[in-house]
């Protein structure tokens, strides 16, 4: 137990670090310009952030047991509300579209700004996929070793569809209640039609395998952390 605290206060270290250091960049960035435009990538960040929060709240009350023995059951849903909000982690990398917007002095300023705010999502989004995945382990709903390491890279497929359904086809994780029907016919309609929809693949392959890759190099570090 006292490892794992040491363990996600480094994380919550890192984390604070890497996010002061895009607010920072941005507040420059508006006192210099007057221009409130980049403002969207704070509330983006918060958004990245709070699977993050779903997932060490989940870690912790599974620490005690109390929640083994009485409130096991919610596991399913609060997963469930969690895969649906973690692709807003690493949509921000979708934000450096924004880029094109910049003018010539602020273009390699803008391109920082926005990595930063990027990198900072990424990094909440592998931390909290890292303690679904151990939480949902430890509490036997995940029971074979091969789930466990293939599991994660299925929801980083998921992530790169989410993130393709909310930067070209303008949806929200909370359509799924205000318009199920249609959320789902436009995503069943990438499988269903994917010749038809070959951009949406030439987005969401790309990136799945640029999630994949990195999220490979976060579980190296935290195996040595």
């Amino acid at each position: 137990m006292k490892t794992l605290i040491v363990n996600r206060f480094k994380e919550l270290s890192i984390l604070l670090m890497l996010s002061l250091t895009s607010i920072v960049l941005l507040t420059v960035r508006i006192k210099i310009t007057h221009d409130f435009y980049m403002l969207f990538l704070v509330w983006n960040l918060f958004l990245a952030i709070l699977p993050y929060v779903i997932s060490l709240w989940l870690e912790t009350s599974i620490a005690s047991t109390y929640y083994k023995r009485t409130h096991k059951w919610l596991t399913v849903p609060i997963f469930t509300i969690w895969l649906l909000i973690l692709p807003n982690a690493p949509y921000i990398i979708s934000d450096l579209i924004h880029i094109r917007n910049a003018s010539g002095a602020f273009l390699i300023y803008d391109s920082i700004l926005i990595a930063s705010f990027a990198i900072t999502g990424c990094w909440a989004g592998f931390m909290s996929l890292h303690q679904m995945i151990n939480s949902l382990s430890s509490i036997h709903i995940i029971k074979r070793e091969v789930h466990k390491t293939v599991l994660p890279y299925l929801i980083l497929f998921l992530c790169a569809i989410g993130i393709y359904l909310g930067r070209d086809l303008r949806w929200n994780s909370w359509d799924i209640i205000q318009q199920p029907a249609k959320l789902f016919t436009d995503t069943l309609s990438i499988f269903i039609h994917p010749l038809t929809h070959q951009t949406a693949w030439l987005q969401i392959i790309p990136m799945s395998l640029f999630l994949m890759v990195i999220y490979k190099l976060f579980l190296q570090y935290e195996a040595k952390s």
